[in-house]
This record gives C-alpha cells, sequence and structure tokens, in this order.
C-alpha cells in the first residue's frame, strides 16, 4: 500500500493544477452525466420502490415482488439498462474522488498531516466507493433469473449497498472537512501574532 501512496504523492507533485482541473471537470461530467441518464431510466422503468428503499431492501422475496412488476409492465429491460448505464456514473464518481484528493494533497504539500490523509482517502476513497460497482454487478446476476435468483444474492447486494451509502456519508464528510481547513489555513497563512503595542521608534 505504501509504494502505492508514494505514486498518488509523485503523482499529485509532478501534475499541474490545469491538467488536474480539466481532469476534474472530465470526472464530474461523467457523474453528472451518468447519473441523470440512470435516474431517467429508473423512472421511466416503474421500479416500485423508492430508490433506497429497493437497494436496502434484504429481502430477496420482496426483490422478486418488485422484479414481477416489472415483467407484468414490460420494463424489466429498462431497469436492465439502468444498472449499465449506473457504471458510467461510477466510474465518474471514482475518478471524481480519486482527483480531488489528489489536488488536496497537492494543495497541502506544507501540512504533511492532512497530506497524508488526502493521499491514503485518494487511495482508499474511490476502493471503498467501489462497493457500488459490486452491487451493480450483483443485481445484474439477480435480472438474468429475476424471479428465481438465490436469496443470499439480495442479502449480498443491499449490503454492498450499504457500504455505499455510508461512505458517502463519511466521504462527503471528510471532503468538506479537507476543503474548510483547506480555505482557513489559506486564509490565515502568513498572518501571525502581531503585538498589540507596537514599538517605540
Amino acid at each position: 500500500m505504501i509504494p502505492l501512496i508514494n505514486r498518488v504523492r509523485r503523482l499529485a507533485e509532478g501534475t499541474r493544477w490545469g491538467g488536474l482541473a480539466l481532469a476534474l471537470a472530465v470526472s464530474v461530467c461523467t457523474l453528472v452525466g451518468g447519473l441523470a441518464w440512470a435516474n431517467a431510466l429508473y423512472a421511466r422503468s416503474g421500479f416500485p420502490p423508492r430508490l433506497i428503499e429497493g437497494q436496502l431492501a434484504f429481502d430477496a422475496a420482496r426483490t422478486k415482488g418488485w422484479y414481477g412488476a416489472l415483467i407484468a409492465r414490460g420494463t424489466l429491460d429498462v431497469y436492465q439498462r439502468t444498472q449499465w448505464v449506473d457504471f458510467l456514473f461510477i466510474a465518474g464518481l471514482l475518478a471524481t474522488l480519486f482527483v480531488l484528493h489528489v489536488m488536496f494533497a497537492k494543495a497541502r504539500h506544507d501540512a504533511p498531516g492532512w497530506q497524508r490523509l488526502a493521499l491514503w482517502l485518494a487511495v482508499l476513497g474511490p476502493a471503498i466507493a467501489s462497493a457500488d460497482l459490486w452491487e451493480n454487478t450483483v443485481t445484474l446476476t439477480m435480472l438474468r433469473a429475476p424471479l428465481t435468483f438465490p436469496a443470499w444474492l439480495a442479502s449480498l447486494a443491499s449490503t454492498l449497498s450499504a457500504i455505499k451509502w455510508g461512505w458517502s456519508v463519511i466521504g462527503t464528510s471528510l471532503v468538506l472537512v479537507q476543503l474548510v481547513a483547506l480555505v482557513w489555513h489559506r486564509l490565515t497563512r502568513g498572518r501571525g501574532m502581531r503585538p498589540a503595542i507596537r514599538p517605540d521608534a
């Protein structure tokens, strides 16, 4: 893991801000575009529960009932396409997390503790968020036999979804903490403590 962290550090130090900004813009556009497309397909499929309710069901029988409703409506294929399009969103999300933390690491070269946090999150953040990728893979496996898939697959998909949603909260909080710390550092840098009374001339 340490050699990988060192490679990310070299990447942060050797990449210009313009290149990082361009990478971030492309990543965010991929994320937003993939999310909008997936949400449109999800709505068109008419999947009965709300998104988070369906993903955290932990219940094979209920999930099979929802899939049965899609089959009756003739929109199971639309829901399947939602899962494939979601991979585009996931790619944008993982890239955005990585680039953001590389930028934080580059900006905090003068604060070893903050830089170390950013470097670790650049590696671990996308790795944990990839639970979304595995959740999609399991869901697509379930959709190959929507009424007869093994019950444990529903539990696995919901477990991966719980990891995804939990990390969404934690990861977003850590990004905000780093951003606030960076802004505060920039605002206070170089001010120092000034004497209350000027020395006599």
